[in-house]
């Protein structure tokens, strides 16, 4: 995994919706959310008529079944305006009135000159990772997994595609086997509803809370909830660079996902730098599953890991052998600090050296 240079608040739409939520309120510090980053790539803005809060039918086919759901969703700039963010509720998902919550960082990368869409879901508990290119009407991108450890690939593609301001779909479709056939499983038609004063979806003013069907696991990050101050140490050519950054940590989708901003002002070129990690707990894997966006390079990246002792140690998941290794390992958590650091090896794990290291002090509370 290279060096870290490592949508949606919900919008109501009556009684149908838990009464109590467990989403935080959401900090983005250093732009107002409602236009681009001027230092953001223009291509960004092929997508910004998703921008707002609206109205989700859903249609799920699973075998010979249809499902149909109503939800509502909101999207919005994010990592300081150079990105999107989508924040989405469905109730009766599926045919047993199971809900999905999903949140989605839309990103364009100007150095690979592509798209990325990365999202999790409380659903299924996992996340993934698609990527692809601009249409005249939206996007389309795509992703591949191989099911059940069987030996077909299971190929996906996504297609945004914008009718009108008011009105876009997005469709979910799979390839299982070597053909170019390819079936819908999915199909999203937002429409778009008047938009409320500040955040639209049911959010707690404070940090939320967990939601107490989430897995058990899901306490071992619970620690990171709230605001912070870190001191960071990171080698870049041979020498170690010091510099402060702030960050905050709230609960997301229903509270089954914790997610953390933080900020910094290390590269002069790029005052306004911002990371976003979303953290989810995948019961199926067994691992914690990270989603990780930079506006240094608007790349998406997957990785994850699980509680050693009283260490958390996190890794990318594909790998080789022979590939270089890195870990990333959250240690010393206490109630109002913790420390983190980033390591590697070159040497399958012989040996490994420290090139990030990072001291978290917590917040004092503010006036009442």
């Amino acid at each position: 995994m290279r060096l870290m240079s490592f949508l949606l608040i919900f919008a109501g739409l009556g009684t149908a919706f838990a009464s109590e939520p467990h989403d935080g309120h959401l900090f983005d510090q250093g732009h107002a959310m409602t236009s681009r980053s001027e230092r953001a790539d223009p291509a960004l803005d092929h997508m910004k008529r998703l921008l707002g809060q609206w109205k989700v039918n859903v249609t799920r086919v699973a075998g010979d079944k249809t499902n149909t759901a109503t939800g509502r969703a909101e999207i919005s700039y994010m990592n300081r305006g150079y990105a999107y963010q989508e924040h989405r509720q469905v109730d009766s998902y599926d045919e047993a009135g199971n809900a999905e919550n999903a949140l989605g960082f839309l990103v364009y990368d100007p150095s690979g000159k592509q798209w990325g869409l990365g999202e999790g879901s409380s659903y299924d508990e996992t996340i993934r990772i698609f990527n692809g290119d601009a249409t005249p009407d939206g996007l389309l991108l795509r992703t591949a997994s191989r099911r059940l450890g069987g030996m077909n690939i299971t190929r996906e593609r996504l297609r945004y595609r914008i009718e009108s301001d008011d009105v876009f779909t997005v469709s979910v479709e799979h390839s299982s086997d070597a053909s170019d056939e390819w079936k819908t499983i999915e199909t999203r038609r937002y429409t778009r509803r008047p938009s409320r004063a500040g955040i639209a979806m049911p959010t707690g003013k404070d940090y939320g809370k967990p939601n107490t069907d989430r897995a058990k696991q899901s306490t071992e990050f619970d620690f990171l909830i709230g605001e912070w101050t870190a001191n960071h140490q990171i080698k870049l050519q041979g020498n170690w660079i010091k510099f402060p950054a702030s960050t905050t940590a709230v609960y997301v989708m229903d509270g089954y996902a914790i997610l953390e901003h933080g900020w910094n002002d290390l590269d002069k070129n790029l005052t306004d730098a911002a990371t976003s990690i979303l953290r989810l707990y995948n019961r199926a894997e067994r691992r914690w599953e990270s989603l990780y966006l930079t506006n240094r390079r608007n790349s998406l990246l997957h990785f994850g890991g699980n509680q050693e002792g009283d260490e958390i140690v996190l890794h990318s998941f594909a790998t080789h052998r022979n590939d270089p290794l890195q870990h990333y390992v959250f240690h010393d958590i206490k109630p109002d600090s913790y420390a983190w650091y980033g390591e590697t090896s070159t040497d399958r794990g012989a040996s490994f050296s420290k090139f990030w290291i990072i001291d978290i002090q917590r917040k004092p509370a503010g006036p009442e």
